[in-house]
Parts: structure tokens; sequence; C-alpha cells
């Protein structure tokens, strides 16, 4: 199983990074490294949506990856995520792409620019078909929505919110669930959920106990899918 860890930022993955073996370095925050006897590639993509999903398109072009892992960042759009722990995001959309009129906001799928079930979208979502529910039972099941600008409020999304009443957002979701979709990419989706939306500000930067509840979790993921991998075949 060939398998590529994106993250938009190195912090995140600093210690979990420093327990690993670097066995190839293929350019700018691209690398392959090994954990125990395994070895997978790890791209630290940057924040937001167009430069994620460039950095992500020149990985899977390189390589023929069997499984993307997203450890992404995001903010609780209610109380039902808890701030702290690392959710899985199933589907995802664009929350911000459209036109704003003095009516609120549109989005390309209203005008039917685009079709609401063009592949990959299903009614306007972006959803993970990917199935890896026996090793993902802790982690809780969410909706995403990905937008360029995150905001203070639900107040100033509230059109676009109530579309699919997800419950995180962040900047850069939907583009990678979009990239390994029309790439037929298997994906894992996982979000720490760093604050929620009011707080946004207040947690910008990442701090200790986002790398402390990381690392251990991506850790046992990854020997986990190695043995469901060796189980399947």
């Amino acid at each position: 199983m060939d398998i590529l860890i994106v993250s938009p930022i190195f912090i995140s993955l600093q210690k979990f990074i420093s327990q690993l073996q670097l066995i190839d370095n293929y350019g700018k925050n691209y690398a392959r490294f090994q954990l125990v006897e395994n070895e997978f590639d790890i791209l630290i993509s940057g924040y937001g949506g167009s430069i994620a999903s460039h950095w992500i398109n020149k990985a899977i072009q390189r390589k023929n990856y069997d499984l993307v892992i997203h450890i992404g960042r995001s903010y609780a759009l209610n109380d039902k995520s808890e701030v702290g722990s690392l959710v899985n995001v199933i589907d995802d959309y664009f929350g911000d792409v459209g036109f704003i009129f003095d009516s609120g906001f549109q989005s390309f799928f209203d005008f039917e620019l685009i079709s609401k079930d063009e592949h990959p979208f299903k009614n306007g979502i972006l959803e993970n078909s990917s199935d890896y529910s026996e090793i993902l039972t802790s982690f809780r099941k969410v909706s995403g929505m990905t937008c360029n600008t995150i905001p203070a409020n639900l107040f100033q999304i509230g059109e676009i919110y109530i579309k699919n009443y997800p419950e995180v957002i962040s900047s850069e979701g939907a583009a990678v669930l979009y990239a390994c979709l029309e790439s037929n990419i298997d994906l894992i989706q996982l979000s720490y959920v760093a604050s929620d939306i009011e707080n946004v500000t207040a947690k910008l930067s990442v701090d200790d106990q986002e790398i402390e509840t990381i690392t251990p979790i991506l850790e046992e993921l990854l020997l986990k899918l190695y043995q469901f991998q060796l189980l399947k075949s």
C-alpha cells in the first residue's frame, strides 16, 4: 500500500516526522519516510484550497498512490464536534464559490453554471466513498464546508451554511477531496478541530495540544492500515 500523508502545515506533524527515518527528499515540502518497516510519503501542502490543490495534484501525478491521509485543520460550526479532537470528514463542499447579490449568496450550482450532479459532485456535495470504517471507529463522522475566508460567526455564512448544515469549516478540505475523487484515489480525511468558529482568531497557530493529539493517532492509524492491508491480502 503506497500512502501519501498531507498536512497544510509542518509544525502539526513535526513531532511525528522527528520519529521517522528519511528515505528520499523529492523537493519542496515533499519526502519519503519510514516507520518501522513501512515506507510512505509526506507532503506539506500549505494553507488554502488553491495552493493545496497545486501540490497535491503534482504529488498524485508523480506517483500512483493507493491512499491519501489528509490531516487537516478546521473550526467547529456547532457544539457537536469537540474542540481539540480529530473528526472524520465524510463529505464536504465549496461554500463560497459563486456570487453575492443584494438578495444573498448564490452558488455556481444555483445558476446551473455547473451541474449539481456533474462528477464528482452529488447534489453539489463531494462525498468520500472510501471505506475504512473498520479502522476509523473512534472518530466522529462529520460533514465539512470549505471556504477561502474563514468567517467569525455563523451569521456571516448563514445562507451558505444552511445548504448542508456542516459541522466544521476549513480552508482546503474540499480541495483535497475533489483532487482524490477526480483521480480515483482513496482518502481518509481527519481534521483537528482547533476551536469553535467564534474563537478562530485566538487559535490561528498550532499549539502543543494539537501536536500531542495528532502524533500518536497518526502513528496508530498507519500501523492499523498496514496491518489491515496484510489481512486483506
